[in-house]
């Protein structure tokens, strides 16, 4: 029976060390089926995990900046696709394609980055 009830305790304290990262991760269906360019100085990056951040102000039509925030792939990942956490940094001009948030907020799912030095970097590897 102490078999049994060990079993099932570690059943269950495994079931809860794994359900909240699992519930926690939202996927990307919040982002629109649709690919956006911005161009914009880069405010913060952050290279942390669950996302790697980039922060960056856009000015619009009247001059007026807005702060956006484009989400990417883990450090881990991102390394593999060639960032660095020196790939950025505030200050610079960058171009960003991603997929603009559905609730109008001024988030992307960042599909590729342009540096100021004419790089591009993306969530892949570029193959020559």
């Amino acid at each position: 029976m102490k078999i049994v009830s060990l079993t099932t305790v570690a059943l269950a304290v495994s079931f809860l060390a794994i359900s909240k990262p699992v519930l926690a991760h939202h996927g990307r269906v919040e982002y629109e089926n649709r690919s956006v360019t911005l161009r914009g100085t880069v405010t913060k990056f952050e290279w942390s995990n669950p996302h790697v951040v980039i922060s960056f102000a856009v000015k619009d039509d009247k001059g007026n900046e807005r702060e956006w925030y484009a989400e990417v792939l883990p450090p881990s990942q991102m390394s593999r696709a060639g960032w660095t956490s020196q790939s950025i940094k505030p200050g610079d001009q960058v171009t960003l394609i991603g997929r603009p948030g559905k609730k109008g907020e001024h988030i992307l799912w960042l599909e590729y980055l342009v540096t100021p030095d004419g790089q591009k970097l993306g969530r892949e590897r570029e193959t020559p």
